[in-house]
């Protein structure tokens, strides 16, 4: 997304370019809460969303330390298919797309991410956000003498109320704009996430390749891709598994008119500053072909070729919705590792293999009774059936509801030495699936997950992540379904690998992106229509309660 980026800080600077739309992130630090320091808050009242210092929290929330960069084995995708592009729709089109049945005046925000504040103020605290191409209903259009502020630092052509609450200010840079037509909405559109996918994006590892911010022509394209013509004159080979391959299949589509009239009205550079360099982890929404080659338009409206983009298969687990899979009700035992063999009860009372098996990744019913096989302790699972000890995870209803979740409340349970995450609704178990913890376990290291009670704190739909790590740079563009509860970390969707159960962040809850799809949406606040961001604040939108546990 142009604004809302992920960044990570050594010593104060980012590890990577920081472009000039996402900057006022940087300036947050010194709006909403005076300066950048601790913020002290009550732990219950303040993560509910209590109107203390966001500024800083805010920042905190959109800057994580985590995504892990890891390849490891994936399954076959559903979500991966071919997204059809929004061809010469008009901005009519556009406008009643955004708009939907809905005949409300609203506000359109035309690029980077615009902020919605508490109040008619730049200094008020931020409290969600809009992406490019999305729009929001307005509550009011009247602008009061209080909304006309025009100070030299607050909003050229004033403050509207938005629904469901905040305001947002209209005019100048990358400011909301009322303008249904401009052309940077109207060609973001084609940018904008499916949210009604698990897969909200189409995700690949870049081999190296300029962030293109126009259709740059073949000789500009050769001066910044060095050996192009030997590249195309020969594509790269698949790489089983860990690096997938490289598809270089036409989108049998030319850009959309939407898309070469808002290059004709910007004045754009040639590309980006930060180049989709070796191993980062891109995502794209579109495709088209256009001089000479196949091109990915990013969610940042850059332009990646196709060519150098490899794809592989992306994770298919998904957790058990316990109220419509009542068969499957807690206690479950989730086959983590590989297919594992079914042991039967012989009449000598003796386990022998046989040969049936239960897929990895399976969930099944267990009961928790132990029987000695060979090489140790069994767990009885399924239809009779026996696996060894160490083969599954064994999901368990919590012994007792978390501490500050009422009777009620949506919490969520995380276990870090199991690997699985069960949501309740009071003490109702609705949700149960596996999840990969921080690499350092529970241990108190870098890459440990954080253990405690901890509130949602900041949810947007997708969020870029990088950092550093042993020696090399890594950068994922738009980690789908995240959930900030402390500081940096959060719950969020993982592509990247398939090793749910195993820990493998760096310090974050890895759920799959199904699983992180379904608790984004279930999990309080709500996002509301239009809006990409949200925090917490009382008492319009409530949080949920993580309770992360050894």
């Amino acid at each position: 997304m142009f604004a809302l980026k992920c960044f990570f800080e050594t010593g104060g600077a980012p590890e990577r370019p920081v472009p000039w739309s996402r900057l006022w992130l940087l300036a947050l630090l010194a709006s909403g809460c005076g300066a950048a320091t601790h913020v002290h808050r009550d732990a219950d009242a303040g993560r509910r969303g209590a109107a203390t210092a966001r500024g800083l929290d805010f920042v905190r929330s959109v800057a994580p330390l985590e995504a892990r960069h890891t390849d490891g084995d994936a399954q076959k995708a559903k979500n991966q298919g071919d997204v059809p592009l929004e061809a010469k729709r008009t901005p009519d089109e556009v406008d009643a797309s955004v708009a939907s049945a809905d005949t409300r005046p609203r506000l359109y925000a035309p690029a980077g991410l615009v902020k919605i504040h508490e109040k008619p103020d730049r200094d008020a605290p931020v409290i969600g956000a809009m992406r490019a191409g999305q729009s929001v209903a307005m509550r009011d259009t009247t602008l009061t003498p209080e909304r006309k502020l025009k100070r030299l630092y607050q909003c050229d052509e004033g403050w509207y109320p938005v629904e469901p609450r905040g305001f947002v200010c209209v005019g100048g840079g990358d400011h909301a704009t009322r303008d249904a037509h401009d052309p940077r909405v109207v060609a973001s559109v084609a940018a904008l996430p499916d949210l009604d996918s698990d897969y909200p994006f189409k995700f690949g590892v870049s081999i190296g390749a300029p962030q293109y911010k126009r259709l740059p022509t073949p000789e500009e394209q050769r001066s910044l891709e060095s050996g192009l013509d030997a590249h195309l004159a020969s594509p790269p080979a698949p790489i089983p598994e860990k690096g997938g391959a490289v598809d270089a299949t036409p989108a049998g589509r030319p850009p959309s008119e939407a898309f070469l009239e808002y290059q004709r009205a910007s004045e754009l550079p040639l590309a980006d500053e930060l180049p989709a360099y070796p191993g980062m982890k891109v995502a794209w929404t579109q495709e088209f072909d256009a001089n000479g080659r196949t091109w990915l338009l990013t969610p940042d409206m850059t332009l990646v070729p196709k060519d150098k983009v490899r794809q592989k298969p992306l994770p298919t687990l998904h957790g058990v919705d316990l109220r419509a899979q009542p068969e499957l009700s807690l206690p479950l035992a989730f086959f983590w590792l590989d297919d594992q063999p079914k042991f039967r009860m012989g009449a000598d009372g003796k386990l022998t293999k046989s040969d049936e098996k239960f897929e990895r990744h399976a969930f099944v019913k267990t009961t928790l009774k132990q029987a000695r096989g060979p090489g140790g302790i069994y767990w009885q699972v399924g239809d009779d059936a026996y696996v060894p000890y160490n083969t599954v995870s064994i999901l368990k209803k919590a012994p007792y509801r978390a501490p500050g979740a009422g009777p009620s409340d949506k919490w969520v349970e995380i276990r870090v030495t199991w690997g699985y995450l069960i949501a309740y609704e009071g003490d109702t178990p609705v949700y149960a699936t596996a999840m990969s913890p921080g690499q350092d376990g529970i241990a108190n290291a870098k890459y440990a997950t954080a253990r405690g009670k901890h509130y949602v704190d900041w949810k947007m739909y997708a969020s870029d992540m990088m950092g550093r790590d042993k020696g090399a740079d890594w950068y994922v563009q738009e980690v789908p379904w995240v959930q900030y509860y402390k500081d940096n970390f959060a719950a969020h969707g993982a592509w990247w690998h398939d090793e749910f159960g195993r820990p493998k962040s760096h310090g974050c809850v890895n759920l799959a992106p199904a699983d992180a799809r379904f608790l984004f949406r279930w999990m309080d606040p709500i996002v509301p229509e239009g809006w990409f961001a949200v925090s917490p604040y009382a008492p319009h939108a409530k949080s949920s309660l993580i309770y992360i546990r050894p």
